[in-house]
């Protein structure tokens, strides 16, 4: 009854404020013969008035709650879940050359392990039409930018996408429930250059010294903590990469109102650092595509993590704990379908990981999706979301975890499984 309170207070401020900010805005629309976002009736307020008129802000909330009839219940079943991002940006432009820089807020509020607040986007910038865009500061690697999935076509809540299934879900120890690549630099200081998009094609390639400085004000940003962490090291809790090289490259064709496709390709390269142990190199890459025909949206991607930050000395059979030969980081695949009428979407998608931790032990997952969300307009969305979950554990995952000795903290969690139902709105502005 508490949860269900819980709820009801967590969604009535959002509601109301959705249902004055869709009625502002319709009548705006009325005025305008256009639906806007808050941003943009901000920014044409600024422009007429001569104020401020290099600086913009946008950003959206997400406000939901997960349900799930989990089989491994300690951590409960019903969860309100409050997040956000907003973005404040500066553009200008000299002699043809623009430049300006980007601040950005995450918010995370409400879920299982706790809130945060932190400022995740900061970095100013330098482009042309010619040269393409440089970038200097904390923001996403140039192999993520180029990552694709089936992120791409998901609606919704978004699913392991979404990096928070972890927080509502007790996950089985070793196992993967998040896209992307797992010992990617995050958004950690870097220089990162975007090509031009020429005759289709386009690249990029970024550098940072250490990943150790992911967010800008993260108090336990030194750390990959256990709890943040869908792909766990159990080598030890402090690995990190050094002077990490990334890349990708994309090719693009068609038009959004017939046949459009795009491919790419994005790796990782850096040099593996633990406090405690020796750790293998980070080598790993993405290959997506999506294809499109009007309103039909098929994303598919793979991703390999390699050896990432494995333990340079692989554990004797005979032990029982950690990593033996033929162990890996963890291979992850999607594929998802999503189909945009009018107000409506659709998507439906599945996701499945594994882990080895020895060439006959692994761990593995399987995430099947399906969602619906409908826009009353440009600010407000509501969607209903099912997951059905499913992971499980090997001998030698549980053991290691439960072992202090190999970096475990004893908290283990064998094969779970869940029917998870997310509801939801969205909130633009």
């Amino acid at each position: 009854m508490k949860r269900k309170l819980a709820l009801l207070f967590s969604l009535l401020p959002m509601m109301c404020y959705s249902a004055e900010g869709s009625e502002a805005i319709g009548e705006n629309a009325v005025a305008s013969g256009d639906d806007k976002l808050f941003h943009e009736i901000v920014d044409e307020f600024a422009r007429s008035h001569n104020v401020c008129t290099r600086w913009t802000f946008d950003g959206s909330i997400t406000n939901a709650m997960v349900m799930t009839n989990q089989s491994h219940d300690a951590d409960g079943n019903c969860f309100p879940s409050l997040e956000g991002d907003v973005y404040i940006k500066y553009d200008n432009q000299y002699n043809g050359l623009g430049y300006g820089l980007e601040i950005g807020n995450k918010i995370r509020n409400g879920l299982l392990k706790g809130g945060a607040a932190i400022v995740d986007t900061s970095y100013v910038y330098v482009e042309s039409d010619k040269y393409g865009k440089f970038k200097f500061g904390y923001t996403n690697s140039a192999a993520d930018t180029f990552s694709l999935s089936y992120a791409s076509v998901l609606t919704g809540y978004a699913g392991p996408d979404s990096g928070n299934l972890s927080n509502f879900y007790a996950q089985t120890s070793g196992s993967i429930i998040a896209t992307g690549f797992e010992r990617d630099d995050n958004k950690s200081l870097k220089v990162v250059w975007l090509s031009p998009t020429i005759n289709g094609w386009s690249m990029g390639l970024s550098y940072s010294p250490s990943s150790r400085d992911a967010h800008l004000f993260k108090e336990d940003r030194n750390k990959i903590g256990k709890d943040y962490s869908p792909a766990q090291n159990f080598a030890d809790q402090t690995s990190y990469s050094r002077h990490n090289f990334t890349g990708g490259i994309a090719y693009e064709y068609g038009t959004p109102d017939a046949f459009n496709a795009k491919i790419a390709v994005a790796g990782w390269y850096a040099q593996g650092e633990s406090d405690f142990v020796k750790v293998r190199k980070v080598c790993g890459y993405n290959v997506g595509a999506i294809l499109g025909y009007k309103e039909y949206k098929l994303a598919m991607g793979y991703t390999d993590n390699g050896k990432s930050l494995l333990p340079s000395n692989f554990s004797d059979t005979s032990v029982k704990t950690g990593y033996c030969h033929g162990a890996d980081a963890g291979k992850v695949y999607n594929i998802g379908l999503g189909y945009t009428k009018d107000k409506w979407e659709l998507s439906v998608g599945y996701f499945h990981a594994v882990k080895k931790f020895a060439s006959n032990e692994r761990t593995n997952s399987n995430v099947a999706t399906v969602a619906t969300q409908y826009n009353f307009n440009k600010t407000l969305s509501a969607f209903v979301e099912y997951n059905n979950i499913r992971t499980r554990a090997c001998a030698r995952a549980i053991a290691t975890e439960n072992d202090s000795a190999a970096g475990g903290d004893g908290s283990a969690v064998e094969n779970n499984r869940a029917n998870m139902l997310i509801v939801g709105t969205k909130i633009n502005f």
